[in-house]
């Protein structure tokens, strides 16, 4: 994992083989596998341990259980402006789109493990209009960086973000 998120931070996973990061690792290749499924699982779980969604899709939760879009739109703009994180996972973003790296990977974890439990919440219709909302926020504003997302100030890209989810 330590070796995955290296090369994640340093912008250079795709390039590196499962062998190569099993070496650096001190660890044999096939536990790469064994324990990740392959190199692309391996990379999901190095990005979990980042900005997992699935957390802030649990964070987001009331003391009920259920979503809550105040908090879901300040998580996902608490990961994505994060000062560590955020500009590495827009290039993460960037290269995935551009068809590069895991992005077969990625789409089954967000699938699986962020968009089927939202509409389990909400409801398989609103679910995917929220999941429009936030693909198209999180690449309008930080992806793409396109001004009419970009000028706006956190608390104004938050309320635009909540007045799309609800």
């Amino acid at each position: 994992m330590d070796a995955a998120q290296r090369h994640f931070d340093a912008g250079d996973f795709v390039s590196v083989s499962s062998r190569e990061l099993a070496a650096e690792a001190g660890v044999s290749h096939t536990l790469v596998n064994y324990h990740f499924g392959s190199r692309d699982g391996l990379l999901a779980a190095a990005i979990a341990l980042r900005a997992a969604p699935h957390d802030v899709i649990a964070l987001s939760r009331d003391e009920s259980g259920r979503i809550d879009v105040d908090r879901l739109a300040h998580g996902i703009l608490a990961v994505w402006e994060h000062p560590e994180h955020g500009a590495r996972l827009a290039g993460f973003a960037r290269r995935l789109s551009s068809g590069e790296g895991a992005a077969e990977t990625i789409s089954d974890y967000i699938q699986n493990s962020v968009f089927e439990p939202l509409a389990h919440d909400v409801g398989l219709p609103h679910a995917r209009r929220m999941a429009a909302a936030i693909v198209g926020f999180v690449f309008g504003r930080y992806v793409l960086a396109l001004p009419m997302f970009t000028r706006l100030s956190r608390e104004e890209a938050g309320g635009l973000l909540r007045s799309m989810l609800r």
